[in-house]
């Protein structure tokens, strides 16, 4: 135990008298105190292991980045131009190989997902990509470019990771260093809002997005061009349908700053999906109507010849495991109409039905059209498993494909 000085001064003069013998005491006290201490450093090493502890984690915490203030224009950068209505990017996940007839109705696939493992900007693929170089050359054949995409939904973006200059420039050495590994034709960023029970603690984690952002799409873009030449790898990012997570039924917070971040992307994909649930979900509305997420992110800043819209191959009737995919409801409906987007369905038999919203062909032919009458880059879609196969005649991607060839 440490005592300080002052409380030994206090502790030494309670009784108010000052003679000469006080003194010597007091001075006998203080020569005991510093021994003992020294005893302490010496015989219970724990002691200052504890210290040097509390030390390290001070100066890593002050290792962490002030959030930059930097505001990007085209005057920073400006990338290579991608022709209006020209790309149809279906994701994949846990190792699905597309047909060779899913590939010639893509142009792009986000190969999902390459994740940090640690702070230290480590990575690894989630499971079931054993084949990834099989489906980069399947994909290469088919004159489709494979990117691989970044985080997901379940990973937590920390300020340890990002804030923290030696760890991000790692973590960009390290995919960096997977594209060129594995033949890919980019990278596509998907920082997504992390949702957990502790919303101090999700508001903690989700406010890196808006520190970092900019600060890792900027380092990441240098350091693709300096290591395969500008313009020659693709670099995007998802994002969210609107800008804002509700933390609460009172509290609403944005996540992607307004700092021109978008300038040094190719395109930017917006998630247009788990806007909403039941019919609600996944609407023509939310995309383009006058609140809609086109609308919003125009205003935002991001130029129409940026945005690729997104369309969900699943339905939603509440959060977690309350989804069908779509071949679920082709599978339980044949005969569905092309104009209906929902079925009541209960995943129970116990259990009451509830309305599964989705996007049926009438809806995904209608956001492609109108996609393509504003001139955006074109669709993308969550997720390529969810969908029937690409010859059956209520197929949602040779639907989509159709369409923006037309």
């Amino acid at each position: 135990m440490f005592i300080s000085k002052s409380n030994s001064i206090e502790n030494f003069s309670d009784n108010g008298e000052k003679p000469k013998r006080d003194f010597i005491v007091k001075n006998i006290g203080y020569s005991l105190i510093i021994i003992m201490n020294s005893i302490a450093c010496v015989y219970y090493p724990g002691a200052k292991k504890n210290i040097t502890g509390i030390e390290s984690k001070s100066n890593a915490i002050t290792k962490i980045e002030i959030p930059s203030k930097f505001i990007a224009t085209r005057s920073d950068y400006q990338t290579k131009p991608v022709p209006p209505n020209s790309v149809i990017m279906g994701y994949l996940m846990e190792g699905q190989m597309p047909t060779d007839s899913q590939f010639k109705k893509m142009t792009h696939v986000g190969i999902s997902f390459l994740q940090a493992t640690n702070n230290k900007g480590e990575v690894a693929m989630t499971t079931g990509w054993e084949n990834l170089n099989k489906i980069v050359a399947s994909a290469h054949v088919n004159d489709v470019k494979a990117l691989i995409s970044f985080g997901g939904g379940g990973f937590k973006v920390t300020s340890e990771l990002m804030g923290i200059r030696e760890n991000r420039q790692n973590l960009i050495r390290n995919i960096i260093k997977f594209i060129r590994d594995n033949d890919l034709d980019g990278f596509d960023c998907d920082w997504e809002p992390s949702w957990i029970d502790d919303k101090n603690e999700m508001e903690k984690i989700n406010n890196a997005i808006t520190n970092y952002y900019i600060t890792f799409i900027k380092e990441f873009r240098e350091a693709l061009d300096k290591e395969f030449g500008k313009g020659n790898k693709i670099f995007t990012a998802a994002i969210l349908n609107a800008n804002s997570v509700w933390y609460s039924n009172k509290k609403q917070i944005a996540h992607f700053p307004q700092n021109g971040w978008w300038h040094y992307l190719d395109w930017v994909s917006l998630m247009n999906y788990d806007n909403d649930l039941g019919s609600k979900h996944a609407t023509f509305e939310s995309v383009f109507g006058p609140e809609g997420s086109v609308s919003y992110w125009t205003g935002f800043g991001i130029p129409k010849s940026k945005l690729v819209t997104g369309i969900p191959f699943y339905a939603r009737a509440g959060w977690g495991e309350e989804f069908l995919t779509y071949e679920d409801i082709i599978s339980m409906n044949p005969s569905i109409p092309d104009t209906l987007d929902f079925v009541l369905h209960s995943k129970s038999r116990l259990g009451s039905k509830k309305e599964y919203g989705f996007n049926g062909v009438s809806t995904v032919v209608r956001k492609v059209k109108e996609g393509k009458k504003l001139n955006l880059t074109g669709v993308m879609f969550w997720r390529l498993a969810g969908d029937v196969p690409v010859d059956h005649e209520k197929s949602l991607l040779r639907a989509m494909s159709r369409e923006l060839k037309r």
